[in-house]
């Protein structure tokens, strides 16, 4: 299943009440329809000055139990387009990081995915991840020079990332590996023009595709918005990049409409978006441990308050949900 063309589709239909319709059915007639973004523990590694845990959050040091995760997977991961594990915390540190790939292949998932800084990663590891089934690795970057990339990053070693890639080009070279490459780029006004090396430092290795996502303030230690001269160094970084990528074979992500603003709460990213972590569990209504997701939505009247919704769209407001934020509306390229 290519996500991507998925994601082209979701763009290219303009109306809201007819995705909501169409979600609707999906989950009337039992069929795929959401993407779970599963943090197995709420903590990091590393310090990166854009992200809440160099600043405003701690980490939580509850965390699912292998049996916890097989009932997640049984009661939730069976409407599930895709499932990625990781989303607003490390998930290589969880000890069951590559068990909990495998249980979303085992029911079935279409697309698996995991986000990542990379760090922890050995080459044993993505040799697991590929016989688990893990359709696409996703690695977090925010730079393409060792001191930007380390003084963003902070606690990661710029060394340690280029040795990942090393290893990621061989196993693909030698057919060891299937599963496909994706960098995330969160730019920012100091990082953004680095963008224009990209291919020149990581033309080499096999990157499928490059997601560029404007910096949004969640609490971090760094927060410069896109403004002015750097919103139109960021439109012309972006599109050179629409070129390079193209040329490269490489599918660009990348926010188009409101790289300057906050994201904003969409209704159909509500609906298709569920955020998993051991604090919260999509909804703290749901009894995930004795309940399906089916069966939750049932209980809750969710299918009268949906076809509501579709009849009365509200206007959107700011949103905080971890899988929304980092979700997105992204034009794909």
């Amino acid at each position: 299943m290519n996500i991507y063309k998925l994601l082209k589709l979701n763009r290219d239909i303009r109306s809201n009440r007819l995705k909501l319709l169409l979600i609707f059915m999906a989950q009337l007639l039992n069929r795929r329809y959401y993407s779970v973004r599963i943090d197995p523990i709420f903590a990091c590694n590393l310090r990166c000055l854009m992200c809440y845990f160099s600043k405003s959050r701690k980490a939580q040091p509850k965390t699912f139990s292998k049996e916890e995760l097989e009932l997640l997977a049984k009661n939730l991961f069976g409407n599930a387009l895709q499932v990625m594990v990781g989303c607003g915390a490390e998930p290589t540190i969880h000890p069951d990081f590559i068990y909990l790939v495998e249980l979303a292949k085992k029911h079935n998932v279409p697309h698996v995915g995991i986000v990542t800084n990379g760090q922890l990663l050995s080459k044993n590891d993505l040799l697991t991840l590929s016989s688990a089934g893990l359709n696409e690795l996703t690695l977090s970057i925010h730079a393409t020079q060792k001191e930007t990339y380390e003084r963003f990053m902070v606690d990661a070693k710029w060394e340690k990332l280029i040795g990942l890639l090393e290893n990621i080009k061989t196993l693909k070279d030698d057919s060891k590996i299937a599963f496909s490459i994706r960098m995330n780029f969160t730019a920012n006004p100091d990082n953004i023009q680095e963008l224009e090396q990209f291919f020149d430092v990581f033309g080499d290795y096999p990157i499928n595709t490059l997601q560029v996502r404007p910096i949004m303030e969640i609490g971090g230690a760094y927060f410069k918005p896109f403004s002015g001269e750097s919103l139109s160094l960021y439109n012309r970084v972006i599109e050179s990049l629409r070129t390079t990528c193209k040329k490269h074979g490489t599918t660009l992500l990348a926010n188009t409409q409101n790289p300057s603003s906050q994201q904003k709460r969409n209704p159909v990213i509500a609906q298709t978006y569920k955020y998993v972590s051991p604090q919260v569990v999509v909804d703290n209504n749901f009894l995930w441990q004795t309940e399906t997701y089916r069966q939750f939505l049932k209980r809750t009247g969710w299918h009268k308050a949906m076809l509501k919704s579709i009849f009365s769209i509200q206007p959107n407001n700011s949103t905080t949900d971890l899988a929304e934020r980092f979700g997105g509306q992204y034009d794909v390229l």
